[in-house]
């Protein structure tokens, strides 16, 4: 693996700005305060194993941003908190929204899972599968957790490249309201009202929110009227939580939101007007966690989600997609180790209107799911093994395993590898629309990553280098040697690859905390030897925040590397830097005032060829939330 490495030309040229990053975290280390005692990871995540577990005990590669950090970047996307995270790439502004790219996987890879819920698109309008990221709101949110890697093993076709789980927050004993106002840039303005408590065994938690902006011009190549893309969004979630007793819970939780949006009709003969668009995500699930004993443990679901994307002005382009799931998962500590079995059942329904580039369609299909995962530790070395089979009621049975390995150096550095396989079904518009076919395989990933971690109180440093191999990508062409003349259509690529290096690193210097990461990115057609499309190959982010009286200050550097817009590399959309600053001042202890400017510089720039990027924009949050 080392000598592939060395070998990639690619890889020799960027290795001077790794080292660079390197050799800055290891030299601050040195003057870390207490750097001899081990930092204390008492934080849980969920997603990286489908329950509870301490972050020092999972092998996974793993990012979490909790409230706090939530609270004082000033953000108000959720796109905005995932660009610029260690291993993901946000781009490709478009009418169907921005991706989210995880080591350089397709945006359709990238699992989406709110409160345990399924979501997800079946559906022409993001072209291929996936989410509209825009239509997920910020809301109430308690944490972010990322995982990058092959994920299939855990849940299935969804999670190919990885998973992202947003957690709203939990109800609490007592009562908490919280009144936010906001305004900034394109006459943005935001409203939210929400409340936390609980009485007895019950407890609750509910936010409701608005927003609105004119926009901007985001698509200047034609004259179009509106001549900005404006949107309007209404957000609500509810989660009510029951103790049934000390050991028996009952979680419900339910969110909607609504986004209506206007985009240039690029591709149609009315490019000259601006369309609107009106899109839902809706999720709801049950969880029935139980304690059976001091060993053994159990969580019971079923969660249903429903996304749509609607044309105001004309009714034939709308798409439904519906994602129904049961599920049950137990733990058990037993024969030296923790077991982890679970079975899942899975409904997809997708339906469609006929239109002028789609026929009508009413389609849906089933996967069962069986997996077991086992987790042990022998002496210095940390084993963990998931294997899933997937019984798909349109390609039959697919069977996926992941393998990691972790040996403690020291109690504070950890070197890793692991290796797995993951797969994604073509969607039912791909298999059953009017360009689809269903003679279309399944796309399906073989991934290796080796890593260090080092982590000390006050000091993190993370390396990984990893290789992702997928066989029968799915693509699309209007080219007559892959489809019909003058047709569009949807096919399969042999096989690409995706080489790539990621290191991150944090250092507290007193008061100040410095974060950084790079990643280096050699994604390829392996057929054509071309690279593949809006993954840039070098992204770089360096951050500082500093405390100051009844202020946090933070600032951000991105520098983004060139990326290619189309298949043949003959279209290049240019590197860039921006600059995002941030403040939170803490008026007194009930009332904050969050600030964030974006492209404080004013840069130029763009993601995807014809489309504008906003210019230098700020938002200001006015909070009320009573101790």
């Amino acid at each position: 693996m080392v000598l592939l490495f060395m070998k990639t030309g690619f890889f020799r040229a960027c290795f001077r700005a790794v080292a660079a990053l390197g050799a800055l975290f290891l030299g601050l280390s040195v003057h870390a305060q207490d750097a001899a005692e081990t930092a204390s990871l008492q934080e849980v995540v969920v997603t990286a194993s489908r329950f509870a577990r301490p972050i020092k005990e999972v092998l996974a590669d793993v990012t979490v941003i909790d409230r706090q950090q939530i609270e004082e970047s000033g953000a108000t996307t959720v796109l905005q908190l995932l660009n610029g995270q260690p291993g993901v790439q946000v781009g490709g502004s478009t009418a169907g929204g921005d991706k989210v790219y995880i080591r350089g996987g397709e945006g359709r890879m990238t699992g989406l899972f709110l409160d345990g819920v399924r979501v997800g698109g079946q559906d022409g309008n993001q072209l291929g599968g996936g989410v509209n990221w825009e239509l997920i709101p910020l809301g109430d949110i308690e944490r972010i957790e990322i995982v990058r890697g092959p994920s299939s093993v855990l849940y299935g076709a969804d999670a190919m490249a990885g998973v992202v789980q947003i957690f709203t927050r939990k109800g609490q004993q007592g009562f908490f309201p919280t009144i936010s106002i906001g305004g900034g840039s394109y006459n943005a303005q935001k409203v939210s009202a929400g409340a936390r408590g609980g009485v007895g065994d019950w407890d609750y938690a509910m936010n409701i929110a608005s927003s609105q902006s004119d926009g901007f011009d985001n698509y200047k190549t034609v004259k179009h009227t509106p001549s900005t893309e404006g949107s309007l969004n209404t957000d609500a979630n509810l989660r009510l939580g029951y103790k049934v007793n000390d050991a028996h819970r009952l979680d419900l939780s339910s969110s909607q939101n609504r986004l209506q949006y206007r985009s240039v009709d690029v591709y149609g003969s009315n490019n000259y007007v601006d369309t609107t668009t009106s899109g839902t995500v809706q999720a709801s699930g049950v969880t029935w966690a139980a304690r059976w004993s001091d060993t053994l443990s159990s969580t019971a679901r079923v969660t249903r989600s429903l996304t749509s994307a609607m044309n105001n002005a004309d009714p034939s382009w709308d798409y439904f997609t519906v994602l129904d799931g049961v599920s049950a998962d137990a733990q058990w500590k037993g024969l030296g180790g923790l077991w982890s079995p679970f079975v899942e059942q899975k409904k997809d329904t997708y339906s469609a209107t006929k239109n002028a580039y789609n026929s009508a369609v009413n389609a849906n299909r089933t996967v069962a799911a069986t997996g077991l995962g086992y987790a042990t530790t022998l002496g210095a070395s940390e084993f963990q093994l998931n294997g899933r089979r997937d019984a798909d009621s349109d390609y039959g049975p697919n069977t996926t395993g992941a393998f990691s390995y972790a040996y403690l150096l020291t109690p504070a550095l950890r070197v890793g590898a692991s290796t797995g396989t993951s797969y994604r079904t073509p969607t039912l518009e791909q298999l059953r629309g009017y360009y689809g076919s269903t003679n279309l395989s399944s796309e399906s990933s073989r991934s290796n990553e080796a890593s260090i971690a080092y982590l000390q109180k006050g000091t993190e440093a993370r390396f990984v280098y990893y290789t992702n191999t997928y066989e029968n990508l799915l693509s699309s062409s209007a080219s007559t040697t892959s489809c019909s003349a003058g047709s569009y259509c949807w096919y399969n690529v042999n096989r690409a690859s995706v080489e790539g290096v990621t290191l991150s690193g944090a250092q507290t210097l007193g008061r100040v905390r410095l974060t950084g990461s790079v990643d280096l990115l050699n994604p390829r057609n392996n057929v054509t030897g071309k690279y593949l499309t809006l993954r840039a190959q070098q992204m770089m982010v360096l951050g500082a925040e500093f405390p100051w009286d009844d202020w946090v200050l933070g600032a951000e550097m991105q520098d983004v590397g060139a990326s290619y817009d189309n298949a043949t590399n003959t279209t290049v959309n240019r590197a860039y830097t921006l600059l995002n600053v941030r403040a939170l001042y803490n008026v007194d202890k009930d009332w904050t005032l969050a600030m964030r400017i974006n492209n404080a510089t004013d840069q130029t720039y763009q993601q995807v060829s014809g489309y504008a990027t906003p210019g230098c924009n700020f938002f200001v949050t006015l909070q009320w939330a009573p101790k």
